[in-house]
């Protein structure tokens, strides 16, 4: 067996919650009455949260869009340079927020996970993995620092 090869595991697979739509979920229902626009709204909400899917791994980031139709987008972690983790006042209050990860991939440079339950422990495990899989390939973080 290769020592280089790693065996996969996962570390977390969530999506965004509904409570991240509040704004949405609030307005649809206030405009029940105008069927058409309530719907919509309600309907948007809906398909936010059900069509949207982040997953951890040793050493992947995964985040799936689509309900028929599937979009997958993936980040290997050694290549990660920041994760960031956004939250307004109502977020905070929700617990709800959202991370960005920051990597050299040419197709994803930037990822976000939006709308997740608990985005600190979401950004921090995301850390974790990222500096593993970076010591894993032998690679180490230079500061690049602006003169």
């Amino acid at each position: 067996m290769d020592a280089a090869w790693q065996e996969e595991n996962s570390i977390f697979d969530v999506g965004p919650v509904y409570r991240a739509r509040l704004g949405l979920l609030i307005w649809g229902v206030l405009l029940l009455p105008v069927v058409g626009l309530g719907l919509i709204l309600l309907a948007r909400a809906w398909y936010l949260v059900a069509s949207t899917r982040y997953r951890l791994t040793t050493q992947r980031l995964f985040a799936q869009t689509g309900v028929i139709a599937k979009h997958l987008e993936e980040v290997e972690l050694f290549r990660v340079k920041d994760v960031t983790l956004r939250q307004g006042v109502l977020d905070r209050l929700l617990g709800v927020g959202t991370v960005t990860v920051l990597s050299t991939d040419d197709t994803a440079p930037e990822l976000e996970l939006a709308g997740i339950c608990d985005p600190l422990a979401v950004k921090e495990a995301i850390r974790t993995a990222f500096r593993a899989a970076r010591q894993r390939e032998g690679l180490r973080t230079g500061e690049f620092i602006a003169s």
